[in-house]
């Protein structure tokens, strides 16, 4: 069998770049190059190895600063007349005269294996500030646009609508591999996402990102989210079955049931204005608002936008009853983003399918009381179709970049896993359809992994209805009220309740 050589693997990446002995413009597609290179050969951990790298010109105690220096001289000529850096054409010259080297001996050819690493390092170095948001002029700390920013962030809202998703790379197709902005670098384990700052690489092509821009000023230190633990009351009768293969009261082999969900009716405008009015006066203006999984129609969804999502990034589940026995329902996030636009704001709607099929077990039915329409002894699959994998990632500060997940793809993390951990965005907000969130269930556990690798905030909430419905915990006498979990890297977890006289929960989050 033949083994793909350095020419082949950047041919499947870059197509016709494999064939320049001048390094690309554009670091991003430098990035994506080496990258790949370096994950398919396992090279990268010959970063760390005992053994210097042979014939690496660059000193360890000098390399930061030359690397620094490299990347902003880079970062000047990828968008105007000037000429490469003379170490990227050196250290492209090293790869291209080694293009007929197997992938997998990269990491015997400790001068080849140094100048993949050194390009990687410095197209990143290159890259800082793409996909933040920053006022005008403070990007690179002086007055004046920065070109370089100008045209990534270009490219990023470019491919937003793209079928394949975000990317900010020119050269290398979304199929092939993909070059996001990256907001955590992994403290832990050693793998290609330790190796940069600015940049992430992804091989999903089963996942499309959207990338946005909220466009907040920056310089803001805090951000307050309203958390809607809506509905407040959910009724075994809204579980029902929509289709049964072998179920009935004497159940045959092979059986399983589909079911549907009725979502509850959406809160009153009036309701949540009050709520936006008393934080207001509590705490401060609010800058989101966040209802969980299935907790209303789109149409009341679309009703309720109109009036509280002026300014605010508003993130909601919304869904839809499956029509038995064959039409299935829906099970999405909206996020409504504002984004600046001609001096002004404008709202723009980003739409999320949900990426996996909620399974009812008997430990389920038996602990929501919905044993009167749904089989105790049967596993229950949620009748949704699994659209097209998407994530929407949210600038919202400077130091705030989020994403959403839906119940199930916080704990089935294939596919979603490769981007989400690559990017590392600052907050995963996880909507749940689901009991209290203790410390000990499985959303913290899910979300401890986050925490811990790539470093992000999680935040998961459920409605009060649910944690109503649900049995309470071995142990406990009273129905449960906790209806978020907050985790983190640096604080640890903590258990969020909702008052006894209280409809929703203001989250104060400052960096």
């Amino acid at each position: 069998m033949h083994a793909e050589t350095v020419e082949e693997r950047i041919r499947h990446i870059a197509g016709s770049l494999a064939k320049s002995d001048m390094p690309p413009r554009w670091p991003p597609d430098v990035f994506a190059i080496c990258a790949s290179l370096l994950m398919c050969s396992g090279a990268y951990s010959l970063a760390v190895d005992d053994n210097p790298i042979q014939g690496d010109p660059v000193k360890s105690a000098n390399r930061s600063k030359l690397i620094d220096s490299v990347g902003e001289q880079w970062r000047i000529a990828a968008v105007g007349p000037k000429k490469l850096p003379k170490e990227v054409k050196n250290w492209w010259a090293t790869l291209f005269k080694n293009k007929e080297t197997e992938v997998a001996e990269i990491g015997n050819n400790r001068r080849l294996c140094a100048a993949i690493i050194n390009l990687l390092s410095a197209s990143d170095s290159a890259s800082y500030g793409i996909g933040i948001y920053f006022p005008d002029g403070s990007r690179t700390g002086k007055k004046g646009q920065d070109k370089f920013l100008e045209k990534a962030d270009g490219r990023l809202l470019d491919t937003l609508n793209d079928k394949l998703g975000s990317t900010v790379c020119i050269k290398v197709h979304q199929s092939k591999g993909r070059v996001l902005p990256k907001m955590h670098t992994p403290q832990n384990g050693l793998t290609i996402r330790s190796f940069s700052h600015h940049l992430a690489f992804s091989v999903a092509p089963d996942i499309s990102p959207a990338w946005l821009n909220a466009g907040v000023d920056d310089g803001d230190h805090k951000f307050n989210i309203l958390v809607v633990p809506w509905p407040d009351v959910i009724n075994p009768n809204q579980f029902r079955p929509s289709r049964k293969v072998n179920v009935s009261d004497e159940i045959e082999g092979a059986s399983y049931g589909l079911f549907t969900y009725a979502a509850s009716k959406g809160p009153a405008a009036s309701f949540i204005n009050r709520l936006i009015t008393d934080a207001k006066r509590r705490i401060g203006p609010v800058d989101a608002i966040v209802f969980p999984e299935l907790a209303m129609s789109e149409i009341e969804f679309a009703r309720l936008s109109k009036t509280i999502g002026t300014g605010r990034l508003l993130v909601a589940g919304i869904g839809r009853e499956a029509m038995e026995p064959f039409k299935s329902g829906q099970n999405e996030a909206i996020l409504q983003v504002p984004v600046p636009f001609w001096g002004g704001q404008v709202h723009t709607q980003s739409r999320q399918s949900k990426h996996h099929r909620w399974k009812l077990t008997k430990s389920q039915v038996l602990q929501y009381g919905i044993g009167q329409n749904l089989h105790p002894s049967v596993n229950w699959w949620e009748h949704i179709n699994l659209e097209h994998r998407t994530i929407t990632f949210v600038t919202l500060r400077e130091w705030l970049t989020t994403s959403v997940l839906i119940c199930e793809d916080l704990a089935r993390p294939d596919p979603i896993g490769d981007v989400l951990r690559a990017v590392g965005p600052n907050l995963i907000i996880a909507l749940l359809c689901d009991a209290p969130q203790l410390i000990g269930r499985w959303p913290g556990r899910y979300a401890g992994a986050l925490a811990d690798d790539p470093g992000s905030s999680v935040l998961t909430v459920t409605s009060s209805g649910m944690a109503n419905l649900s049995q309470p915990q071995p142990g406990r006498t009273n129905k449960c009220r906790t209806i978020a979990l907050w985790r983190d890297a640096k604080a640890g977890v903590q258990e969020i309740e909702l008052a006894p006289d209280a409809a929703a929960v203001l989250l104060n989050l400052t960096v």
